[in-house]
């Protein structure tokens, strides 16, 4: 098929371009700024629309970034290009958390600049697009080698392997659920492969995981020296666990790669960079 995908230059675009074109497909990296309006003159088989802006640690100060990358961004895409389907990259942080498991039809509330962005360029994709040529999935928190330091793992595993403490700013006992870089780019050939079907789909490793063990795991595979620094621990835990049936049904996906060893990968991969 010929393809687009946006955001090529990211972390999940740099991997999943090339696999896209291993298999055969014509692909089209596209990595320039979508907040301004701009012309295709090509029409594709598929859009895969992985561009966002993602920074959610940095407050409400960067609310007009969000909103013109994620939201203006997605319009003026929709608006210049010509697809037979179209794949948006959204995230399960617009479920509304309240302790209940979260399938595909549970109720929405996205809380920060960030998740509220993604709902609503979920929203502009539903009002340009038909029903059937729209896939939207909900992923999780993203692991894998090539993350920028921003994220949580690169982080955790430079200080580590500095013997630095390893700060933890959210509370340190509640449960998170995260899906390794290629699961998630199977899933995306699991759409792909699956023509005929449309919809949201939730894309998580159902294995939770609280921040300190994750730190703490981190910890013991580099063998490092460094102490946990939680600042903060609320007795209050609110977790909704991220279910993945609809996926499993639908498309046949279902995510292989355990937490133990994502970080395996990771390790070895933060090695031969050494």
């Amino acid at each position: 098929m010929n393809i687009l995908v946006t955001g090529a230059n990211g972390f999940i675009g740099r991997r999943l371009s090339p696999r896209l074109m291993a298999q055969g497909h014509q692909v089209t990296n596209f990595s320039q700024d979508i907040s301004k309006p701009f012309l295709l003159k090509t029409s594709f088989d598929l859009a895969i629309h992985l561009a966002a802006y993602n920074i959610t640690n940095v407050g409400l100060t960067d609310t007009d970034l969000y909103t013109a990358v994620n939201v203006d961004g997605t319009r003026n895409l929709l608006q210049a290009v010509q697809a037979r389907k179209f794949i948006y990259l959204s995230t399960t942080k617009v479920y509304k958390n309240e302790s209940r498991p979260l399938t595909e039809e549970s109720p929405l509330e996205p809380h920060g600049a960030y998740a509220q962005s993604k709902l609503k360029a979920e929203e502009i994709c539903r009002s340009f697009l038909k029903k059937e040529s729209l896939f939207i999935l909900r992923s999780v928190n993203v692991l894998g080698w090539g993350q920028a330091a921003k994220a949580v793992l690169p982080v955790f595993f430079q200080k580590a392997k500095a013997n630095q403490a390893l700060d933890i700013l959210q509370s340190a006992h509640t449960p998170m659920q995260f899906v390794y870089v290629e699961d998630l780019i199977d899933a995306i050939e699991a759409v792909i492969g699956n023509w005929e079907t449309s919809g949201i789909f939730n894309i998580a490793h159902e294995e939770p995981v609280t921040l300190e063990q994750l730190a703490s795991a981190v910890i013991a595979l580099t063998q490092s020296s460094s102490v946990l620094n939680i600042t903060k621990n609320s007795s209050e835990v609110i977790f909704s666990p991220v279910i993945c049936d609809k996926a499993y049904r639908s498309i046949g996906w279902k995510a292989k790669t355990t937490l133990s060893q994502i970080l395996e990968f990771y390790n070895e991969a933060y090695a031969r960079t050494l």
